[in-house]
């Protein structure tokens, strides 16, 4: 490897200035003569290199621990963390447990040893409700082209025929387009009979024929009475629309294109046809719900309305259902109480949807009703928390049957692997710091120059530089402050609850480990069968427990909020991505001073290299003048 750097050459950093003649005329390499004479100077400029290097990597490192650190903290002592070992929740090893399917159990923080007893669950908690009592689309039917209204006389039947022989139109049920024609069967069958029957059985004939059906299984049913034509099909929605947009067709049958018995969510409001009309001339909407007011266009799409309504902050969530073309509305919360009000102030909307008026129908809330060791208990709502211990009920009881038990014990078993967890991390974290300061440096490899990579394949470069860039922080006074700072605390933290880690069985893994612990697993089983209170106040007494102190240590070295010159100590000095500390921070700012100063070696380099290409050029410009006289000398003797 040291063969590859040992010319002083690829040291240096290459020429950046070569303009002139060359040798030409006097046969020297000006390159090299450029390049020895300017020595000095590339190597000033290739030292200034590697020096720049080496604090980028060394901000590198910086950050390495950083990292190491603030993933620590996240995990173990974050407010956040299901694992902050600063919580008192955390040691909280009661467990809730029930043999009953009436009801789920889990426990608090809050919940002690002990036992509950249910004698009864005699009413769940309701949420109230309230729908309408009647289909909120308007039917699938139009009045015919007639001379008289509410008849059909056979003129108006032959002149109906007339207009419509051979034509089509498409209908939908239930997302299946069939095309219903009105061809030499249709017409033979409706001239047969000229009234109003005599049309409804060719009308019905036509649709059993496209769906292929016939009277003892056909879904959707036809209907002409006096000169009003309709479609039905219980449960399912139907659409009639015009066939190549030949919507003169469904002109002379009183239909519209797009018309359907039931609500189509992406259709406007205005384009909807609701049984109760919507207000004529009305064409914003205003309404109240719970207090929260909502205004909907008639250009607004009815699945947009109920987004809005569902998303907002009325309590409240809006559906509709195909099946029985009913919208309805329940209460987010549960319990008695009016927790559905509606009021309309501008437009009759909620009433058109059979959420208001006569055309409702509302189903009060009801509160949980049980009995708890004897004490009858009202709730609100079906989750509810007695003793610390979180109930949800699922089914009523008998009052004669078996109580229920809820049984609340201890169970520390569930902190044995988290707190083993922690001492694994906090080991890796010590010696990752250790490593780097107790790492040696090797002087014989410096950060390699551009023209040193150039003699050196990818495997060289990378074994190259993982050497130099060993022992970078070496004795670094930052990181072993960081890690003193730990293993004292660790160490010789204060005792809480009358224990210390060793107590736990947590003790130093030896001299040699350089500040490491060891667990032994059956002492920690034994303290937290025994010592859990105590355990607790160890780590979390607010200003002495040893999981705030960690915390107060860790935020000291990585704290990238605040001025510059209030952030942690390991920021201070590297700085941390994508924060303010990134460009603000002790080794990028020493970097921009050295590149500032590489940027003027480099412009004396050039200007040196420069003003020697132009003495060589002039000797060659000479040497050339010199070479055209002796020519012509040698010319005149000749003569």
């Amino acid at each position: 490897m040291s063969t590859a750097v040992s010319s002083s050459k690829s040291t240096t950093s290459a020429l950046t200035a070569k303009t002139g003649m060359g040798g030409l005329i006097s046969g020297m390499d000006t390159d090299e003569l450029v390049e020895g004479l300017t020595l000095a100077s590339r190597t000033k400029v290739a030292k200034q290199d590697q020096k720049i290097q080496t604090m980028e990597w060394k901000q590198t490192a910086y950050r390495t621990v950083t990292k190491a650190l603030k993933e620590f903290q996240t995990k173990y002592l974050d407010v956040l963390s299901a694992t902050n070992m600063r919580s008192e929740s955390f040691y909280n090893t009661i467990n809730a447990t029930s043999a009953s399917t009436n009801i789920s159990v889990s426990a608090t923080s809050a919940a002690n040893e002990g036992t509950l007893t249910i004698g009864a669950i005699t009413q769940l908690a309701t949420k109230q409700t309230v729908q309408g009592n009647t289909a909120a689309s308007g039917p699938l039917s139009g009045k015919m082209t007639s001379a008289d209204t509410g008849s059909m006389s056979e003129a108006d039947v032959t002149a109906l025929l007339t207009n419509i022989e051979g034509k089509s139109l498409k209908l939908t049920l239930d997302g299946k387009v069939k095309t219903v024609t009105f061809d030499s069967a249709f017409m033979a069958s409706a001239r047969a009979k000229l009234t109003s029957d005599g049309l409804q059985t060719a009308f019905q004939g036509a649709v059993d024929k496209a769906y292929g059906v016939t009277a003892a299984n056909r879904t959707v049913a036809v209907a002409v009475t006096g000169d009003q034509l309709s479609f039905t099909a219980s449960g399912s929605q139907i659409t009639v629309n015009a066939l190549n947009e030949d919507t003169a067709t469904l002109g002379f049958l009183g239909l519209k294109d797009g018309q359907s018995n039931k609500m189509s969510p992406n259709k406007s409001l205005g384009d909807l046809g609701f049984a109760i009309p919507l207000e004529s001339g009305v064409e914003t909407f205003k309404t109240t719900i719970n207090g929260v007011k909502f205004e909907f266009n008639k250009t607004d799409s009815l699945s947009t309305v109920m987004s809005r309504i569902n998303s907002g902050n009325a309590g409240v969530s809006m559906s509709y259902s195909s099946i029985t073309d009913k919208f309805s509305m329940t209460a987010t919360n549960s319990g008695v109480g009016e927790n559905i009000v509606i009021s309309e102030e501008q437009g009759n909307f909620m009433t058109a949807l059979g959420l208001k008026g006569d055309g409702a129908d509302v189903t009060a809330g009801k509160n949980a009703l049980l009995t708890v060791n004897g004490v009858a208990i009202t709730r609100t709502s079906n989750d509810i928390v007695i003793d610390g211990v979180k109930i949800s009920l699922l089914k009523t009881t008998e009052a004669l049957e078996e109580p229920i038990t809820i049984a609340m014990k201890a169970d520390a078993s569930a902190l044995l692997e988290p707190i083993k967890s922690f001492v694994s991390d906090y080991n890796t974290m010590i010696d990752l710091m250790n490593s780097l300061v107790k790492e040696n440096k090797d002087s014989a490899y410096a950060p390699l120059t551009d023209s040193q990579k150039e003699d050196m394949s990818e495997k060289q470069i990378e074994t190259w530089e993982k050497k130099a860039k060993a022992g970078l922080l070496a004795s670094d006074p930052v990181l072993r402050g960081i890690a003193s700072q730990m293993q004292s605390m660790m160490y010789g933290s204060a005792v809480k609850g009358g224990i210390s880690l060793y107590d736990l069985g947590i003790t130093s893994a030896g001299y040699s480990e350089n500040g490491k612990l060891v667990i032994d697993d059956a002492k920690l089983k034994t303290a937290l069968e025994t010592k859990g209170s105590a355990i607790k106040e160890l780590f979390t007494t607010a200003d002495t427990g040893l999981a705030n102190k960690l915390n107060k240590v860790l935020l000291a070295a990585t704290k990238t909020t605040g001025a510059k010159g209030s952030r942690g100590s390991l920021i201070e000095a590297a700085g941390y991505e994508s924060t303010m500390s990134d460009t603000e921070n002790n080794i990028t700012e020493s970097i921009e001073r050295e590149n500032k100063t590489k940027k003027k070696l480099e412009t004396r380099l050039k200007a040196e290299e420069t003003r020697l290409w132009a003495k060589f050029t002039a000797m060659e410009t000479a040497l050339s003048q010199l070479n055209n006289q002796s020519a012509m000398l040698t010319q005149f003797s000749a003569s």
